[in-house]
């Protein structure tokens, strides 16, 4: 007979409570495992997607579009599929050969679209200059971004009152052209009210740089191998705002009310001295045709002459692509 009755007690309350600590921890590390690898899902659909690099507080629009308006988008991008796999190397076509950075322009439509849903930019006989009225679209180039390592492209915000809004980025093809850039798949863009960058989301944007008003020049980079797009606003730069953006892109510009831009795909120099230096405009100013007739009103512009000590130490390039027009309208 034991000398302590309860010894058999104390092993079997002992043996039990290894198990459940057993069982408790095997719990655990499996939830652990299964947090962790949808978390890793979680990022890697966000990077597939394009969305913004910084998870911080998300900016609500006040015009954010009813189910309604969603529903009647959502219903034409199935009958109109944006392009997502088909890359195009432009600079091997024969209209770049001849044209040079001239062959890239805004086209106010697009036959494949349905013709009830207009967009409110019109193009002015300067192809590079564009004029929204009253309402709200958007506009995009005839030719996508070209495959090639740094592409950048800049805006001249000539006209915007701040009631209305301006709206810069890229796009996937075709893109609803009543709407502005940023708020449906597969497109990104830096909204002038708010300072924020909305991707593929109509309600939502990431908080990222100071609002846009007139008379400011904002740049669009665009890293072809990363799928990273930065802006600038006046010559600098505003940082990553997303990366993992791999898709056959299209330079985009929308406004909601009445606003008048100039864009440059490289004709003129940047007001960004490192794109410049890196050779970012679309294609060459000149193609096999004689050269265009000297833009006026620039060399007095106070906003097109800044120095060079703007800081690009923070951005990697790695293998990238560009975009870029001809100058500003003054």
């Amino acid at each position: 007979m034991p000398d302590n009755p309860y010894e058999p007690v104390y092993a079997i309350v002992i043996i039990f409570v290894i198990l459940l600590f057993s069982v408790t921890a095997c719990v655990g590390l499996r939830v652990f495992r299964k947090t962790r690898f949808l978390e890793q899902q979680r990022q890697q659909q966000q990077e597939e997607e394009g969305r913004p690099v910084n998870d911080i507080q998300l900016v609500r629009i006040a015009e954010a579009a009813d189910d309604e308006t969603i529903k009647t988008v959502t219903n034409w991008q199935q009958k109109y599929p944006p392009n997502t796999t088909q890359f195009i190397d432009v600079k091997n076509d024969p209209m770049i050969i001849e044209k040079g950075v001239l062959a890239w322009k805004f086209v106010e439509a697009d036959m494949t679209q349905d013709s009830e849903y207009e967009s409110n930019a019109a193009i002015m006989d300067d192809p590079y200059t564009i004029v929204f009225c009253q309402g709200q679209g958007s506009i995009m180039t005839n030719l996508p971004v070209p495959m090639q390592e740094l592409s950048y492209w800049e805006v001249k915000v000539l006209q915007l009152h701040e009631e209305d809004s301006v709206a810069i980025g890229f796009a996937t093809k075709p893109y609803p052209r009543w709407r502005l850039p940023g708020w449906h798949k597969h497109s990104v863009a830096y909204h002038s009210n708010s300072g924020a960058v909305f991707v593929s989301d109509s309600t939502y944007g990431r908080p990222y740089g100071p609002p846009i008003k007139e008379g400011d020049v904002v740049g669009v980079g665009y890293l072809y191998q990363s799928g990273t797009i930065f802006f600038t606003q006046n010559g600098k730069n505003l940082g990553k705002a997303l990366i993992g953006f791999k898709y056959p892109i299209f330079p985009i510009v929308g406004a909601s009310g009445p606003c008048h831009v100039s864009v440059n795909f490289g004709l003129q120099e940047f007001l960004y001295i490192p794109a410049n230096q890196r050779e970012a405009a679309f294609a060459p100013k000149q193609g096999l045709l004689p050269p265009p007739p000297a833009y006026g009103g620039h060399i007095d512009d106070t906003i097109l002459s800044d120095d060079n000590s703007h800081n690009e130490n923070h951005l990697t390039y790695a293998a990238i692509s560009s975009s870029s027009p001809p100058g500003y309208s003054s």
